[in-house]
């Protein structure tokens, strides 16, 4: 008899693990357990490793159960999994466990990978639509080059804030007569206008007087990013000690001799080359909506459930990216749960689509091109090279690294079978598309 035996209950994709372990197999693990800690244990009245077992168990008893349970738990869902061959995509969740008379039994929930059957995903039909770069393109560009190599000339005469205008100053924000932490500062620098500050503060700014306390009251929203400023009215004590203005090079030749790009010296080739660079790019925009729309039509058309943990610990990452809190903090973020849903859904969707595709096509990642991707996030990782060595040392980043680009060659072959239809349109006809 096996001194582990394990049945699975199916529901959908989920599986529940039915383990029980030997008392036979309990009992050796924890003879185990108390040799080793006998070994190191240092007990008040015994030399080193010759504390007797009643007296490590009366001290260790507690520590060496949790510890053996959870190592056999683990090991009964390993087995379980490599036995029933199943292609888990969540971790073993712990639902039930029970020791008694020195056997153990538990109960343990994991997900499977979905079975996608794959409908057409070669040959779709797909529409590029290419930006057009106008004129204003490039005087856009242009300008934001100017605003770049400007040089700030400090206002030795004007006294007044004008909107436009880089300023230094000092601020101290008040609730009433209580200061508010987080709310001063000294030396910050600020282009009026700019909308790095809240608007109404910005708003309040020309017209102020250099070097005089000038109050500036803001009013921020209940839905502002800091939850310590929300429906608040504070009161910003401003001094203006520095006006500034900014220099603009002039719309010429020696422009483009500044700019320091290869083969431009006059402002007409300054001007071809933006033109170029913006095209690039906005065929690489095109594409990149084309594929996400591609992408699109793939999750639409599959239709199969998702695992709802992969599906909760996805909209968390959300949550955290945006700074929210988890969705049982307040029903704001229960709201936000639910809004976000359908974006993680379809996204997960797609990585098993993708998934089904590399399999169905036969898809593989080579060792050199693993270790080129390894060496290429080491090359741009700067500072966090260590950081990241040390993450793509464990087996697991390395499988997911390996998904991922599995991911990417399957994406790769739905596009380059797409029959396409291009256009060059209008910027308005594709601000909506993402």
């Amino acid at each position: 008899m096996s001194e582990i035996q394990s049945t699975v209950e199916e529901q959908g994709i989920h599986r529940t693990l039915k383990v029980s372990v030997s008392p036979e197999h309990v009992r050796g693990c924890f003879d185990r357990a108390y040799r080793s800690l006998q070994n190191k244990a240092q007990l008040k009245g015994f030399r080193k490793g010759k504390a007797p077992r009643p007296m490590l168990e009366k001290f260790y008893g507690a520590e060496v159960e949790r510890d053996v349970l959870t190592e056999l738990i683990e090991e009964g869902c390993t087995q379980t999994i490599r036995e029933h061959k199943l292609d888990i995509v969540t971790p073993p969740r712990l639902v039930k466990h029970e020791y008694a008379e020195g056997g153990l039994s538990f109960e343990a929930a994991v997900d499977v990978r979905p079975d996608v059957e794959l409908g057409q995903y070669l040959g779709l039909p797909a529409e590029k639509l290419i930006v057009r770069v106008e004129d204003t393109h490039v005087d856009a560009a242009l300008e934001a080059m100017r605003n770049r190599m400007a040089v700030l000339r400090v206002e030795e005469e004007r006294t007044t804030v004008e909107n436009g205008d880089v300023i230094v100053f000092t601020m101290f924000g008040f609730e009433g007569d209580k200061a508010v932490p987080g709310t001063a500062g000294e030396g910050i620098l600020l282009e009026v206008g700019s909308g790095r500050f809240p608007e109404d503060f910005e708003k309040q700014l020309p017209g102020i007087e250099r070097g005089k306390k000038s109050p500036i009251m803001v009013t921020f929203s209940e839905e502002h990013g800091d939850e310590s400023l929300r429906g608040k009215t504070i009161r910003f004590e401003v001094t203006v000690t520095e006006i500034k203005v900014k220099v603009l090079p002039p719309l010429d030749d020696n422009l483009a001799a500044e700019a320091g790009i290869d083969g431009v010296e006059t402002l007409d080739q300054l001007r071809a080359k933006i033109r170029e660079d913006l095209s690039e790019r906005a065929r690489r925009d095109a594409d990149r909506r084309m594929q996400n729309a591609l992408v699109g039509k793939l999750v639409e058309s599959h239709d199969f459930e998702v695992p709802n943990e992969l599906l909760h610990e996805t909209i968390h990452g959300y949550m955290h990216e945006m700074g929210a809190k988890p969705a049982h903090d307040s029903e704001e973020s229960k709201n936000l749960h639910e809004a976000l849903a359908p974006r993680a859904r379809g996204e997960l969707r797609a990585g098993f689509i993708l998934d089904a595709i590399a399999k169905a096509e036969e898809l593989d990642v080579t060792k050199e091109e693993l270790e080129n991707r390894l060496r290429a996030h080491l090359a741009s990782a700067g500072r966090r090279v260590e950081e990241v060595r040390r993450h793509y040392s464990q087996p697991h980043a390395i499988a997911e690294l390996r998904r991922n680009m599995l991911r990417e060659k399957a994406a790769e072959r739905v596009f380059a079978s797409a029959t396409v239809q291009e256009r060059e349109v209008e910027e308005s006809k594709v601000a909506d598309r993402g």
